[in-house]
């Protein structure tokens, strides 16, 4: 091997000035070609749920539902896992398995960030609720009661109304909506629109039938309870109606996939506990190459950033005198030029509901057009009404 190696430089060496630039070419080509074929080592064929399209792809990361793969040419895309077949969703899962970080030790702090973001990845907020103290989840239930306390009944009132009959609006006069001529433009994308509809009108009715939107409710209320209740539907609600604006977005005659435009932040953080004395911790976080570190503290039980806590009686001494200084006298100063513009609306909603004909609903829609178009300051002429086509 050696000799033959000997006799190539030496041949090499013998060129013609002209074969130069050639031999150059060859001698950058080995090792691209193997670079090249060791990105294609890393590549995974995908196949969509019809079996009609695959692509060549490297799997990058899996969070919920998404998928997201780069494929050769460089282009990083979102997959819905549910749009695969099932061997390339079992194949994204081995993968997302393999990558994931080992699983930290029960009740320590990195264990503690590792259940957040798992948690909060899948739509389930009550671990953020479960990862605070008694006494800090006390603070935020006075909170929210205290604003429940100095909310005006009578301004709360009405605009659940409003919205109540917003979302009746959108529910039952769908049709009418979809066919104002308003929508028949090219740059709204109507067919999106109506596949989304339904999922909005969920969403809003999940509010609604929630404590949310009884005052009364909100002065006692439990914000664990909600979580787990009404809180989690409207969560689920929301998670289904993203999803389904998303698949509304995705190629129908092509592979399921939609280009994102960065990468940064798809590779799970790497989480590590540099050191831990006692109830102190100073955690290390390594993500897209960047490490940085963090201090917390255990209260009561609970790990914690030791900045939130610094920060925390503070912030809520300020939440409530906000609340009882501040946005009870203003709603009082301010509450008849709150509610006139809320009667304006009701009654325009009323007017739609009472619609039940296409003509009729246009109708109401053209005079709120025409009573919020912009109008000439004062002093300045009116512009001509522009002349009747010919």
């Amino acid at each position: 091997m050696s000799v033959q190696v000997s006799c190539l430089r030496a041949s090499c060496a013998s060129c013609p000035p002209r074969f130069a630039a050639s031999r150059w070419l060859v001698a950058l080509a080995v090792p691209l070609c193997l670079l090249l074929a060791s990105l294609a080592a890393l590549a995974e064929t995908w196949v969509d749920a019809s079996g009609q399209y695959k692509v060549e792809a490297q799997f990058i990361a899996l969070k919920g539902n998404d998928l997201y793969l780069k494929k050769q040419n460089g282009v990083t895309i979102k997959v819905p896992l549910d749009k695969l077949d099932a061997a390339s969703q079992e194949q994204a899962r081995r993968l997302a398995a393999a990558a994931a970080p080992a699983p930290a030790a029960a009740g320590t702090p990195e264990a503690t960030v590792q259940a957040i973001k798992q948690g909060v990845e899948a739509g389930n907020l009550r671990v953020v609720w479960d990862a605070l103290p008694a006494s800090y989840q006390k603070d935020v239930n006075d909170v929210v009661h205290a604003f429940a306390e100095n909310m005006d009944t009578e301004l709360w009132t009405k605009g659940t109304t409003i919205l109540k009959k917003a979302t009746q609006v959108l529910k039952t006069k769908k049709k009418f909506i979809l066919a104002h001529p308003a929508l028949d433009n090219p740059l709204v994308p109507k067919d999106q629109l109506e596949g989304n509809w339904d999922n909005l009108v969920g969403v809003l009715e999940a509010v609604l039938a929630s404590e949310l939107a009884d005052l009364s409710k909100l002065k006692t209320i439990d914000l664990g309870a909600f979580l787990d209740g009404s809180g989690k539907k409207i969560v689920e609600k929301i998670m289904v109606l993203a999803k389904a604006a998303e698949a509304s977005k995705l190629p129908v005659q092509d592979f399921p996939g939609l280009p994102v435009d960065a990468v940064a932040g798809l590779v799970d953080t790497k989480i590590t506990a540099c050191k831990v004395d006692g109830d102190k911790a100073t955690l290390s976080t390594e993500r897209d190459g960047k490490v940085e570190q963090h201090e917390a503290v255990r209260i009561e039980g609970k790990w914690l950033p030791k900045a939130m806590v610094d920060e925390w009686s503070t912030s809520i001494t300020k939440a409530k005198e906000a609340l009882t200084k501040e946005m009870k006298p203003a709603l009082e100063k301010n509450k008849f030029a709150v509610l006139m513009p809320m009667g304006i609306i009701e009654g325009v909603l009323d007017q739609l509901l009472a619609a039940d004909t296409q003509e009729k609903f246009n109708q109401v829609v053209e005079e709120v057009m025409k009573t919020f178009q912009a109008k000439p300051a004062p002093g300045k002429p009116v512009p001509p009404a522009p002349a009747p086509a010919p």
